[in-house]
C-alpha cells in the first residue's frame, strides 16, 4: 500500500515537473512571436529542412505524411476506430472519447491561432494552405489524437508485441507529421513545437482523469 502511494507522488511530480517546463517553452515562444522576434530554431529548421534535403523524392513522401492529419484523413480513421471500439471491445465510451477528444483540441487550436494571428511563412510552399500558422494544427491534432491512442493501446492491448509496434507507429507519425508541415514551408518549428506543447500538457491532464475516473481499466 505505501508503494503505490509514494509510486503515485512520484508520478505526479513527474508529470507537474513536465508540465511546467512544457509551459515555459509555450511562453517563452509565445512571447517573441507576440515581439516580432526572430526564433533561431525556425531559421535552423528552415536551413537543414527546406535548404539542405528538399528533393522531389522526399516531396512526395512528406505530401502523403502530411495528410495523415488532414481533416479527411482523421475523421475516416475516427469512423473506423469508433467501429472496432464498439463492436470489437464493446467499448462505447472509446469511441465518444475519441470524438470529444478531436473536437475539443480543434476547437482550441482555433482559438489560439485568432489569439496570436502569426502568418504562414510565404516564399517556399510546397502546398498552399491558409489560415493562421501558430500554433500548428496538424501538430496539436496529430499529438492528441494520435497521442489518446498511444494510451488506448496501452490499455487495450494485450499482446506486447503488437502494443508495442502500435505505439511506436503512432510516435512515428506524430513526429513525422510535424517535420512535413515544416518541410513543406507552411509552418515554422516554433509552430510545430509549440502545437506538440500544449497537446502534451492536455493530454497528461486528459489521460490523469481517465485514470482517475477508471475509463479504461
Amino acid at each position: 500500500m505505501l508503494q503505490k502511494i509514494l509510486q503515485k507522488i512520484k508520478n505526479n511530480k513527474v508529470i507537474f515537473i513536465i508540465t511546467i517546463l512544457l509551459l515555459m517553452v509555450i511562453i517563452i515562444i509565445t512571447k517573441k512571436i507576440a515581439l516580432k522576434e526572430e526564433l533561431i530554431m525556425d531559421k535552423i529548421a528552415y536551413d537543414i529542412l527546406v535548404i539542405k534535403l528538399r528533393n522531389p523524392t522526399l516531396n512526395t513522401f512528406m505530401k502523403i505524411a502530411t495528410k495523415l492529419s488532414n481533416t479527411t484523413f482523421i475523421i475516416s480513421l475516427s469512423i473506423i476506430l469508433i467501429g472496432i471500439f464498439y463492436h470489437f471491445f464493446k467499448r462505447k465510451e472509446l469511441s465518444l472519447l475519441i470524438i470529444e477528444n478531436l473536437l475539443f483540441i480543434v476547437f482550441l487550436n482555433q482559438i489560439i491561432k485568432f489569439m496570436i494571428r502569426r502568418d504562414r511563412p510565404t516564399g517556399f510552399r510546397l502546398i498552399e494552405m491558409s489560415g493562421y500558422s501558430f500554433p500548428s494544427g496538424h501538430a496539436m491534432v496529430s499529438m492528441a489524437f494520435y497521442g489518446l491512442l498511444i494510451y488506448i493501446i496501452k490499455h487495450l492491448i494485450k499482446n506486447k508485441k503488437i502494443k508495442t509496434a502500435l505505439i511506436i507507429l503512432n510516435i512515428i507519425i506524430i513526429l513525422l507529421i510535424g517535420v512535413s508541415r515544416i518541410y513543406l514551408g507552411v509552418h515554422y518549428l516554433s509552430d510545430v513545437v509549440t502545437g506538440y506543447s500544449i497537446s502534451i500538457i492536455y493530454l497528461l491532464i486528459l489521460t490523469k482523469l481517465l485514470n482517475k475516473y477508471h475509463v479504461i481499466p
